[in-house]
């Protein structure tokens, strides 16, 4: 797809609750279902609106997650962006042919407390509308952009009142993995719907659980193509012999991808958990990447010193039960203020898109640890800016 989103929402106009089929509100979302049908295109959308702010680009991601909820199966009512006194202010009703409900709340991100209470009304006017059946199976769905530190704070207010089986979360990041994999693997849309109704409030950790699962069941080594140039300075303290890697973090609960490894890094040493794919593989000399979501893009990469240990480090590992397999880094170069996005021209120059639609689905490399080949790697790092 040749146009991105900002040359699009030029193009549409300002995104307003306006009545009429050919305001901007209305030719926008003309334009994600006639023409956007492709997960990897939605995820550079849901990243250029992460990264640009504006309520331009806030009101453009509640429509884009919406057109996800379409391509994941669910006949969908796309919500207003402003809530008023005569109308239900939910940013999406997502209906599955099975009658199960999903009324979505897209936040860019939870920097601001969320009253659960507001979704629990928009759920409930909507069962006093006759537009959910008061037995029928509902939940309230908040969907977020960036999962900060905050996002804890909207958990553990669904957990303490009580709303465990109303209301979930997940990120949107994740989202688009659901819908990735469903796409990839013919998931059929009643397991979507399954995976939606978990029973904890968030449902990240089952996507994060199903991808793992698929990579480990793809892991084969990467195999060599005919080499690309890499700049010579690149190449600085590249050891031939080595793998090189990509894995994504988990930064919920903190400010920032960087602020939840900072202190692993800066010890030089790095945490796996049990399920990391490749983690068996890794060895001294391997290199890694480290990637931040849709919002960040690559932050940092370092260097193994050696195998992963089975080593709990409590005092700089926020979740040492999760992450139990340590190992020690020789060098490490971080750039969380200038981090490199994976926008289409990045992909168009990857070895492991070049084979495959560019706009098709590419969370499968970030969604998961997964090997690059080496110019992958020096593509996505930079060497320079050691810690």
């Amino acid at each position: 797809m040749d146009s991105d989103l900002h040359t699009i929402l030029n193009l549409v106009g300002e995104l307003r609750d306006d009545a009429g089929d050919t305001t901007a509100r209305e030719r926008f979302r003309a334009y994600l279902q006639d023409n956007v049908s492709e997960i990897g295109v939605l995820q550079d959308f849901v990243q250029a609106c992460l990264t640009t702010s504006g309520p331009q680009y806030n009101r453009a991601l509640q429509d884009i997650i919406n057109r996800l909820g379409e391509l994941l199966g669910f006949d969908v009512t796309y919500g207003r962006y402003s809530g008023v006194a005569d109308e239900i202010g939910f940013d999406g009703h997502w209906v599955s042919p099975s009658q199960a409900h999903i009324v979505a709340e897209v936040k860019t991100t939870d920097v601001y407390a969320v009253k659960t209470s507001a979704l629990l009304t928009y759920i409930n006017e909507l069962i006093s509308a006759g537009r959910i059946a008061p037995e029928g199976r509902r939940m309230g769905l908040y969907v977020v952009g960036r999962p900060d530190k905050e996002l804890n704070q909207l958990e553990n207010a669904i957990r303490a009142e009580g709303h465990q089986q109303e209301l979930r979360v997940i990120s949107a990041d994740s989202l688009l993995a659901l819908a990735g994999l469903a796409a990839q693997y013919d998931v059929p849309h009643a397991a979507v719907v399954e995976v939606l109704f978990p029973s904890g409030p968030r449902i990240d950790a089952t996507v994060d659980l199903m991808a793992s699962l698929v990579a480990q069941a793809e892991e084969e080594p990467v195999v060599p193509r005919e080499p690309r140039t890499v700049a010579a300075e690149a190449t600085t303290m590249i050891d031939r012999d080595a793998s090189y890697y990509l894995t994504p973090i988990n930064w919920k609960g903190y400010d920032s991808p960087m602020d939840a490894v900072g202190d692993l890094l800066r010890a030089r040493k790095y945490a796996f958990s049990e399920r990391t794919p490749f983690r068996k593989r890794f060895k001294a000399g391997d290199w890694i990447a480290f990637y931040g979501g849709s919002g960040y893009g690559v932050f940092a990469h370092a260097r193994l010193a050696g195998a992963p240990q089975h080593n709990p480090l409590p005092a700089i590992t926020r979740d040492p039960e999760e992450y139990p397999w340590t190992v020690d880094l020789d060098s490490v170069f971080t750039y969380e203020d200038a981090p490199v996005v994976l926008t289409r021209d990045v992909r168009a120059q990857m070895d492991a898109c070049r084979d495959s639609d560019l706009d098709a689905n590419w969370g499968w490399l970030v969604t998961a640890t997964s090997q690059l080949t080496e110019h992958d790697f020096h593509l996505l790092t930079k060497q320079a800016n050691a810690d």
